[in-house]
C-alpha cells in the first residue's frame, strides 16, 4: 500500500518526521511499514486498524472464529509468527483477520497453503494475538454475553473472557479516554450488581461509567494478565506493572488489586515514561523560596527533605533539583519506587522488595558506589533513615521525601524514625513542604473583589497588602469540561535550618515550637504562598482551603 504513510500523515495519525523514519527503515528491508509502526508503538493499535481499513478498503473484523480454521493447512505457529487469524473458509475463499494488509509475503503464503483466494478483515494486533491464544488453548469464544450468565468465577473462563476482543477494546478505550482527560489514576471497583469505573483528574475522582459484573471482572483479569499477576488469586492484594503505548504516549502503569466484599477492586496509576522534569525555576516557588532552595542544594553535603501527602508533587520537586545539580563532574544516584522521571546522566535504581532489593539494602551498597549526590525516593523505615542521615554526615548531598503535613513535622518524623537529634541538627539543611492545588482555567475564570469578612479570616501574612483584594472564581466552560479548573500547581513552605533552629532540635521537641521559630525567622507559610497564588489568578480560595484544611 504505497499511500499508507502519506494517508496516516494526512489524517494526523502519524507525525511527518516519524513517517519519514519509518519509510526509510522500510526501504532498507527492515520490515513492512505497518509492522514497524506496530513494533515501535507509535500509533494506537485500534486507531491504526481503523485507518488501515479506510485506506485499504478492507472492513474491520467483527466475527471471530470459535475454532481453528484449516488446521491441516495453516498452523498456529504460522499464525503467531505472522499475526494472522483465518476466520472462515467458504466456497473457495478464505476470510483472514490480519493487522498488516500490506504484507504480501504472508498473503502469498496463505494463498498457497490454503489453495484459496483471500478475503481480508483488519483488526488491531493485540486482538489478533488474543484470538490466536484462545485457539491455542482450545477454548474458542464464550457463548453469548458474559453478563447474561451471572458472576463468572471459573479461572479458565475468566482468562478466556479477558482475552476476548470486547474486553480488550473496553480497556483500550478506557486507557485512551484517561490519557485524553489527563487522568493520573483509573479505578475499577465492584459494587452490588455492577462495576464502577472512576478516574482521578487534577487530584479528584469522578465516576465515568458502570459496567456489567462479568465484563468488569473480565477487565480486572485482563489488567492482571497485562501486568503478570496471578488471575486465580483473588483473596490477597497484588501489585504489578507494565509499559503501554496509549494515545501516542508511552506509559508505565502500576496496578494494585484489593479483595472487597463484592469482588476484586483494581487501581491503575499512569506514569508517563517520557515525562521530563521541569526546570527548578518553573516549580512555582516564590523568589525568596527559590533563592533559598538554590542555596541549600549547592552544598556538597547535608540533607534536603521534601514533605507532603501522597500525590503532592514531591518527586517532581526532587527531579527538578537533580536537573539543576546534574553535571558530568558529579555522580548522581537515585533509589526510587517507581522511577517517575528519567534524568540523563544519573544512575537510577528501581527497588524490587520481592527480591530483596529494598531501599535500605540498596542504600547500604550504594555508599560503596562512590556517589556525590544520592536521591532516596522515600525514607520509609528507621534503617533507611539512619543510613541516609549518616550518608549526609559523611560528605554526600542526600535528597529525600517524608510523609508529613508540614515542614516542621519533618524533624519530628525523623526523630520518630529513631534518628538521633544531634545527627538531624548536623545534617538537615532545608525542608520543603508542598501541596498541589487545581489551577483555574484561563478561558473562563472571572475576577471579583473579595469581601472584607473573607480577608479578615486569613492569616495576617497571607492577606498582606493595602486596598481591595481581587480574587478569582472558577466558572466552567468547554475547555475545562465544566469544572473551572485545568491542571495543577504547587504551593510551598520552606524551612531553612540555621544555627538557632539547630539548637531547638532535641528529643521531645514539638512541631509547633519549630514552626513558630521558623515563622519568626521569616518563613512564609503554605497558606501565605497559596493566597498569593489566589491573588495572581492561579487558583481559588476554595481550592486553597480544600488542600490545606488538615493543617
Amino acid at each position: 500500500m504505497t499511500n499508507l504513510l502519506e494517508g496516516l500523515t494526512t489524517h494526523a495519525v502519524l507525525p511527518r518526521e516519524q513517517a519519514d523514519r519509518i519509510r526509510s527503515l522500510a526501504s532498507e528491508g527492515r520490515d513492512t511499514a505497518v509492522r514497524l509502526i506496530i513494533r515501535e508503538g507509535i500509533v494506537d493499535q485500534q486507531v491504526l486498524a481503523t485507518e488501515l481499513s479506510r485506506l485499504s478498503g478492507h472492513p474491520l473484523a467483527t466475527d471471530w472464529p470459535s475454532r481453528h480454521v484449516l488446521p491441516g493447512s495453516v498452523s498456529l505457529r504460522f499464525m503467531r509468527e505472522r499475526h494472522v487469524l483465518p476466520a472462515a473458509a467458504d466456497e473457495g475463499r478464505l476470510t483472514v483477520i490480519l493487522s498488516d494488509p500490506t504484507d504480501e509475503a504472508t498473503l502469498t503464503a496463505l494463498r498457497l497453503a490454503a489453495g484459496m483466494e483471500l478475503s481480508l478483515r483488519i483488526a488491531a494486533d493485540d486482538q489478533i494475538l488474543a484470538g490466536i491464544e484462545r485457539l491455542e488453548r482450545g477454548q474458542g469464544l464464550p457463548d453469548g454475553p458474559a453478563s447474561a450468565k451471572g458472576p463468572v468465577e471459573d479461572d479458565d473462563t475468566m482468562k478466556d473472557l479477558a482475552l476476548d476482543a470486547p474486553v480488550i477494546d473496553l480497556l483500550n478505550r478506557l486507557f485512551r479516554e484517561s490519557s485524553t482527560a489527563r487522568a493520573t489514576d483509573l479505578h475499577i471497583e465492584p459494587a452490588r450488581g455492577y462495576v464502577v469505573v472512576r478516574r482521578r483528574v487534577d487530584g479528584l475522582l469522578a465516576e465515568v461509567e458502570r459496567l456489567p459484573v462479568a465484563i468488569g471482572r473480565a477487565a480486572v483479569s485482563r489488567l492482571k494478565i497485562l501486568t503478570n499477576l496471578n488471575i486465580a488469586e483473588r483473596r490477597l492484594p497484588q501489585d504489578g506493572r507494565a509499559r503501554l503505548r496509549i494515545a501516542e504516549r508511552d506509559y508505565d502503569i502500576r496496578v494494585a488489586t484489593m479483595p472487597t466484599i463484592h469482588g476484586e477492586s483494581i487501581a491503575v496509576r499512569f506514569l508517563s515514561a517520557n515525562t521530563q522534569a521541569p526546570e527548578i525555576a518553573r516549580l512555582g516557588l516564590s523568589g525568596q523560596g527559590l533563592k533559598l532552595l538554590m542555596r541549600e542544594i549547592s552544598h556538597s553535603h547535608g540533607m534536603i527533605v521534601v514533605t507532603g501527602p501522597t500525590g503532592s508533587g514531591k518527586t517532581t520537586t526532587l527531579a527538578a533539583a537533580l536537573g539543576q545539580l546534574n553535571h558530568p563532574s558529579r555522580k548522581i544516584v537515585t533509589i526510587e519506587d517507581p522511577v517517575e522521571y528519567q534524568v540523563t546522566g544519573a544512575n537510577q535504581i528501581q527497588v524490587h522488595p520481592e527480591i530483596g532489593l529494598s531501599f535500605a539494602r540498596t542504600l547500604r551498597s550504594l555508599l560503596r558506589f562512590d556517589p556525590d549526590i544520592i536521591m532516596i525516593g522515600e525514607m520509609r523505615d528507621a534503617e533507611t533513615a539512619s543510613i541516609g542521615v549518616n550518608a549526609a554526615l559523611t560528605g554526600h548531598l542526600v535528597l529525600t521525601t517524608l510523609h508529613t503535613n508540614s515542614a516542621a513535622g519533618a524533624v519530628i518524623r525523623l526523630l520518630d524514625l529513631g534518628v538521633q537529634a544531634y545527627l538531624i541538627a548536623s545534617t538537615l539543611r532545608c525542608v520543603v513542604a508542598q501541596r498541589l492545588v487545581r489551577k483555574l482555567c484561563t478561558h473562563c475564570r472571572e475576577p471579583f473583589e473579595a469581601p472584607a469578612e473573607l480577608v479578615a479570616q486569613l492569616p495576617s501574612a497571607a492577606a498582606a497588602g493595602e486596598g481591595p483584594v481581587t480574587l478569582w472564581l472558577a466558572k466552567g466552560c468547554s475547555y475545562c469540561g465544566g469544572s473551572g479548573y485545568s491542571g495543577r500547581a504547587a504551593i510551598f513552605e520552606l524551612l531553612s535550618v540555621d544555627d538557632s533552629m539547630r539548637r531547638l532540635i532535641r528529643p521531645g521537641v514539638s512541631a509547633e515550637i519549630i514552626a513558630e521559630a521558623a515563622r519568626r525567622a521569616g518563613m512564609a507559610s503554605m497558606m501565605a504562598d497559596g493566597f498569593a497564588k489566589c491573588r495572581d489568578g492561579l487558583t481559588t480560595v476554595e481550592e486553597l482551603g480544600r488542600v490545606t484544611s488538615e493543617d
